[in-house]
């Protein structure tokens, strides 16, 4: 039988502040993937070609 006993707050704290740094980390290395002559009408243009590809996706498993 497991315990239901609350996790100490200050593991709570520490594993928080892990994964704010785990997620900065990521978010600075999204940044650096993109060379400096990357436009944003490009960025705009790749994120709505990956969004049309992600709907096409939906919709092909939902008529499966």
């Amino acid at each position: 039988m497991t315990s239901h006993a609350p996790v100490p707050r200050v593991k709570l704290a520490g594993l928080e502040r892990t994964a704010r740094l785990a997620g900065e980390a990521f978010a600075h290395e999204d940044l650096a993937v993109l060379p400096p002559r990357f436009g944003m009408s490009q960025s705009r243009r790749l994120w709505w070609l990956v969004a049309a590809i992600a709907l096409a996706g939906l919709v092909a498993l939902a008529l499966r």
